[in-house]
This record gives C-alpha cells, structure tokens and sequence, in this order.
C-alpha cells in the first residue's frame, strides 16, 4: 500500500479529534471542589493540594494550545486574496514548522509529566515521528496513550493508529490475525469498518490482495454509512 493512501483513509482525522479534545479540555477545564463536616485546617490542606493540580493542569494545557497552534501553522507566503490576516505563527519551510512544534511538544512533556496535556503532547510527537519515518520513536507514545487511557475516546484513534504503524513496521501477519479476533469479540475495541479498513491494509502489506478486497467489499455491504466506504467502491471496483 502506497504512503499516500493511508494518508487518504484516515482523513486527518488524528489530528482534527486531538485537536478537539485539547479544545475541550480548555474550555471545561474547572475545579469544583466542596467542603463539609471537616475541620478547616484539613480543607484548607485539601483545597491547595487540588487547587495545584487544578491549575497545572490547566497552564499544561494552554502550553499544549501554543504547540498546537504552531503545529497547524501556515508553511510560505499565503495567497494575495486571503480575505483576513493570519493570526499565529507563520513558518518558511515545513522543517521550521516541525521543529518547532517539537521543541513545544517537548516542554509540555517535561514541565507537565503525567498531565492529560502531556500525554495529548506524546500523540502528536508520535505524529511528527512517523513524518519522519522513525517509526520507533512513534511506537511507544502510542502504546502508552492506549494503555493508558482505555476509557478515552481518543484512545480509539491511538489504537487505529498504533494498528497501522504496526503494519507498516512489518507486522502485517500478526495485525491481520489480531484484528481477525478483534473482530469476533461482542463488544470490539475499534468499531467494525475501522477493524475491516486495517484488515484491507495488513493484507494488502502481506500480499494477500483477495482477502484484501474481501475486507473492502464487506465495509460496502455491511457499513454502508461508513467514511471508508467511497474508498472501499474505489478499491473494489479496481479489482
């Protein structure tokens, strides 16, 4: 499977559902915190100490916010007849931009260790890594972000992603007999046309082009709604 059309699968969308949950974490980023029947001493106590995780977690995040932004920064001069100015940080070449977005990410990992925004960091750091083709480097944040965070839902997009690097790693057999399993379970940890999707890929990155197919025919007939689908006609179709 060519670069360009995993790129085409998954539509951005890693970095669009980061990007709104890091938006969400902003915006409802509050502490409530009640008292009652204990002496004031201890409240106090009890106030400050989730009074500074309340707002560390909220500056890890604003930090986080800053390197997002520069992530998503314009590369070049903008066309003439952009309406408005750009805002933010604007870079010459897509090496500055990654850089510094790098050195960003990597601030909030080492002044905020062990924050949700840190963690939010490591994703995107995973990012810039497979940009780069250091799929090594990318593996881990994922795995952590995975095991760390099962009951999040950006942990499905982690686990999607984890898939495919793992496939173009090299470990497309074992992928493909993962998701086999993956996909008899009740209650799945990927929905079923993203599992079928990543089957399509592993076998395809194994060479096996019937079963290949087979899994983009079923995403036709059985997810009919599916974002894969138009992408799944194509394929079968050229079959």
């Amino acid at each position: 499977m060519d670069r360009q059309h995993r790129h085409d699968l998954k539509h951005d969308k890693f970095v669009d559902e980061i990007g709104a949950l890091s938006s969400r974490a902003r915006e409802n980023q509050r502490l409530l915190f009640t008292i009652a029947g204990v002496v004031v001493a201890a409240a106090a106590i009890v106030y400050g100490f989730f009074f500074y995780r309340g707002s560390r977690e909220v500056k890890a995040q604003q930090l986080l916010a800053t390197a997002i932004q520069t992530f998503d920064a314009p590369v070049g001069d903008q066309p003439q007849q952009q309406a408005q100015p750009t805002t933010g940080p604007k870079f010459k070449t897509e090496e500055e931009r990654t850089a510094a977005s790098e050195k960003q990410l990597k601030d909030v990992q080492s002044q905020y260790s062990g924050s949700d925004a840190s963690d939010i960091a490591g994703l995107y750091l995973a990012r810039i890594a497979v940009s780069k083709g250091d799929l090594k480097s990318a593996r881990k944040p994922l795995e952590d972000f995975v095991a760390d965070h099962k009951d999040r839902a950006l942990a499905s997009t982690a686990r999607f992603s984890l898939y495919q690097l793992r496939i173009e790693s090299g470990e497309a057999a074992q992928v493909a007999t993962e998701l086999e399993a993956e996909l008899a379970k009740t209650d799945p940890a990927l929905p079923a046309d993203a599992i079928l999707v990543l089957q399509a890929q592993a076998y395809e990155a194994k060479g096996d082009h019937a079963k290949s197919i087979e899994a983009y025919r079923r995403i036709t007939t059985e997810h009919p709604d599916s974002p894969y689908v138009i992408e799944a006609q194509r394929r079968v179709g050229a079959a």
